[in-house]
Parts: C-alpha cells; sequence; structure tokens
C-alpha cells in the first residue's frame, strides 16, 4: 500500500480531534497535530487541547511540546513533521494529521511558498503601527492591499497581518500573488478529510466551548501569561480579548463576548481556507465510525484506479458516452469520446449505412491506444466499440492497467433507443452488422444496460473492486 497521510480539517469546534482518534484507532497509527496554538505547554484551556483521556487513545505528536518563549514557526513544523513522518512510515502505512491552521497542514503537504526578503525596515514601521494604532488600522491596510488573502487570514493576529503586509510593502505586489506557486513533491499521498455542519450549529459549538473554557480557569491561565501578553504565540483569540480586560479596556462579560464572536469569525475563515483544496472528502460532523472507514477506503481505492485505463466498450446506442463520462467524474479521472477520433472517412462511411471493415478500424484502434499510453499516468476512461478480440488485444497494447468495461444490452432495447434518441444516424440493418460483428469479451466487467446510468455506474465500481490489480 503507497503510504498514505490523512488529514482531518475543518472549524474549530467542530469534532476534528474525535475523527482523528476514530481514524488512528481502525488503521493502528499515531496522530500528528497541525494545530500551531496546541503546540505550547503554557497554553491548555485556551486552545483545546485533548484532554488526558483523548490523548491515551492514541499517540499524539506535536502537543504542548515547546515553550511559548522559544520561536517556532511554520518552517520549523515543517521540518520536524517530515522528519516525523519519514519515521512513522518506516512502521505504518497510515498517519493522521489533525489540525484547523490552514497553513501548517499545507506546509506539511504542499511545502511553504517563497518570499523575496524584505526590507527588516518596513517591518519596523509596521511593528510601530501596530504598537501606536492598533490591530484595526493593519486590518484596514490589508483588506486595501490584498483583499483576496483579507478573507482567508486570521485577521485577530497581528504576526499575520504584518508578515503580509511588509510583502505588499516590499514587493509592491499582493502577498497572495506569492502563495501556492508550486507545490512540491512528497513522499506519501495526502487524503484530507473535512468535517462540515451547519453554520449554525458551529457558532453553538463555539459558543458552548467557550463557556466551557470560562469555567475550567481561562481567566486564571490567561492572567499568569499576561507578561508574554507581545510573544507571537499569543496573538490569537481567547488570550488577546482577556489582555484587554485585565488592562481595564474591556469588562469580562464583553471579552468573553468579543472571544466568541472573533473566534466564529475564526471558523468562517478557516473553511475559505479549507475550501481551496477540491479533493478534498467532506463528510458530516457526526458521521459513524463505520461510515467514515468506508468514504476513506473508497477513496483509497479511487487513488489506486488514478492510474488506470478504462475503456468502456459495447455497440452504438448501449451507453458508453454517458457512462464513460459518470465512470470517469467518480473515479476523478480525464474521459474521452471514441468517436471523435475516427478519421473522417470512416464518419461518412458510417453515415452512409455502412459497416467498417478492420482496416477502417485499425488506424482509429491505433489512435485510441496512443491516447491511452498518453494518460496512463494519469487515467483515462475512454468510449469505445472495441466489438472483436483483436480490437481488444490492440488497444492494450504497452498499457500495464487496463480494465474493459462491457455495456451489455438486448438488440430490441437498443435499437428502441435509438429510434428514441434525436439526430442518430444509426441505420437498423449498421446496428445488426455490429451485433453479428460483437465478440462478448471473457475478461471485462459486464454490466447490464437495463437500468439507470447512475446504477450502472454503481455496479461497475463494485465489481472493479476485485479487479483492482488490473
Amino acid at each position: 500500500m503507497e503510504k498514505t497521510l490523512l488529514s482531518v480539517v475543518g472549524p474549530t469546534a467542530i469534532g476534528k480531534t474525535a475523527m482523528a482518534i476514530s481514524l488512528a484507532g481502525y488503521f493502528d497509527t499515531e496522530i500528528i497535530s497541525s494545530d500551531s496554538r496546541q503546540f505550547y505547554k503554557e497554553m491548555h484551556i485556551g486552545t483545546a487541547v485533548p484532554s488526558a483521556e483523548e490523548l491515551a487513545m492514541a499517540k499524539h505528536h506535536f502537543i504542548q511540546h515547546k515553550r511559548i518563549l522559544g520561536a517556532y514557526s511554520v518552517g520549523d513544523f515543517e521540518r520536524d513533521a517530515l522528519q516525523l513522518l519519514e519515521k512513522l512510515f518506516g512502521e505504518k502505512d497510515v498517519v493522521v494529521m489533525v489540525g484547523g491552521s490552514g497553513l501548517y497542514n499545507d506546509a506539511v503537504t504542499k511545502g511553504l511558498d517563497k518570499f523575496p526578503k524584505i526590507d527588516p525596515d518596513i517591518r519596523k514601521h509596521l511593528n510601530k503601527v501596530y504598537s501606536e494604532n492598533g490591530i484595526q488600522n493593519l486590518q484596514e491596510q490589508l483588506k486595501s492591499e490584498d483583499p483576496f488573502y483579507y478573507d482567508k487570514v486570521d485577521i485577530e493576529n497581528p504576526h499575520r497581518l504584518i508578515r503580509a503586509l511588509e510583502v505588499c510593502f516590499g514587493t509592491g505586489k499582493p502577498y497572495s500573488s506569492f502563495l501556492e506557486k508550486a507545490k512540491k513533491s512528497r513522499p506519501f499521498r495526502t487524503i484530507t478529510i473535512g468535517l462540515k455542519a451547519d453554520r449554525q450549529l458551529v457558532y453553538d459549538r463555539i459558543d458552548t466551548r467557550v463557556d466551557d473554557m470560562i469555567a475550567q480557569g481561562l481567566v486564571s491561565e490567561a492572567q499568569k501569561l499576561k507578561k508574554f501578553q507581545n510573544l507571537n504565540a499569543l496573538q490569537t483569540v481567547g488570550y488577546q480579548e482577556l489582555f484587554n480586560h485585565f488592562e481595564g479596556n474591556w469588562t469580562l462579560d464583553f471579552a468573553i463576548s468579543e472571544i466568541k464572536k472573533n473566534t466564529r469569525r475564526f471558523a468562517k475563515r478557516q473553511m475559505t481556507w479549507f475550501r481551496k483544496n477540491k479533493d478534498t472528502i467532506w463528510v458530516p460532523h457526526d458521521i459513524g465510525t463505520d461510515a467514515l472507514v468506508s468514504a476513506v477506503e473508497n477513496k483509497f481505492f479511487t487513488m489506486e484506479k488514478n492510474k488506470h485505463i478504462f475503456f468502456v466498450m459495447g455497440v452504438s446506442g448501449s451507453g458508453k458516452t454517458t457512462i464513460g463520462k459518470l465512470l470517469a467524474k467518480k473515479l476523478g479521472i480525464a474521459f474521452f469520446d471514441g468517436d471523435s477520433y475516427h478519421p473522417e472517412a470512416n464518419v461518412q462511411k458510417m453515415a452512409q449505412g455502412h459497416p467498417l471493415n478492420d482496416d477502417d478500424r485499425k488506424g482509429w484502434l491505433e489512435r485510441l491506444n496512443e491516447l491511452a499510453q498518453e494518460h496512463e499516468n494519469q487515467g483515462a476512461v475512454i468510449a469505445c466499440s472495441a466489438l472483436k478480440g483483436k480490437y481488444r488485444k490492440l488497444l492494450r497494447q504497452g498499457i500495464e492497467k487496463i480494465d474493459f468495461v462491457y455495456l451489455e444490452g438486448s438488440f430490441d432495447l437498443i435499437s428502441k433507443r435509438l429510434t428514441d434518441r434525436k439526430g442518430h444516424f444509426m441505420p437498423p440493418e449498421l446496428l445488426r452488422s455490429q451485433f453479428e460483428a460483437l465478440e462478448i469479451p471473457n475478461h471485462a466487467i459486464s454490466v447490464s444496460i437495463d437500468a439507470t446510468p447512475s446504477e450502472i455506474v454503481s455496479d461497475i465500481m463494485v465489481q472493479l473492486k476485485p479487479n483492482q490489480n488490473g
């Protein structure tokens, strides 16, 4: 099995820890925390560190392993996490990573973006602006300079705002223009699982979590950390609001309400970040373990099939194009309609009601074989009649992983379909000649077309699993 990192993401308070523990238990593996707020020993209550019981259920890494006085950057985390993954993958096929810090997740799975060197005087100036005018001034500047990044970043974190602004001012370009230029190669594949829930439910959970934190002693924890309030580690929701309270700017009740409001804003930005990944498997927050594992194993299967060629075959009117497109979408690979690659002479001959002979088909089949070889590393579904065994032999030449999907239907059923199909040029005698030429394959995934397209594709997927070695 290819080494696989299961990355569990989602907004704060949605239940990522419980899901990660369920996956770790099923796959007998360990958990890497990518929550940058949970790195620090002194910040326990305000960062919702997993409980002692949760930590005992699966081994966790990068939980409260640093002191707030020591600098620990996203680059440091990338380095340390990759070193740990190399060790863990020496023993495990699957490792789980969980956290709501999108930048830290991406550092492990994609690598960090490269930025040009910036004049340090720009940062000094921005720090002065922050100390004299507060965070709102930084927020307004970033919204003006780079509205795209403003919508994604935690705007309550002055360190992130200053970093983005110094790049904007130092280069004359938006900070976001330097993001995701090139994804770094990793010696493992990543499957990202996202938890989703109704927005109001997430907000209600956030309010409950904040109330629980206050009851557990967050105010006292923050009071002990007040003298460190300018450290980067403490530029985060839950502490900054209480520091304002300690300085006499806000009442405690107002500070608590601000924590809830800013955490809701943070959750919204988390989802904006995570939705960028179009490959994420989104599942309900309350999905059961069995359904979760099934979703993950189905993703394992489809990823294995990504480097695979499928020829969807059958006579004209059997639904090769429709089924081929749906199958390609299901597997996440490209689709090609083989009929589009017929030379014009073949098209004219069929339009006149004349069947194609072997010589007519040879060049066409060779071109489809070339097409398949061009996409062997990415995978593809190709709709093609492939009626005879020698045609299929030609199509499979030089291709290691290949499956033929045979769409099976009677002459009467397909003839009726063609009659009902507007604009189709297939005369009955030409359809009859295809049935006469058809050599039903012995080694193929055969499915009846006397069903809905979605049912046919589901049948194909069920039959594919025993054949996944190609």
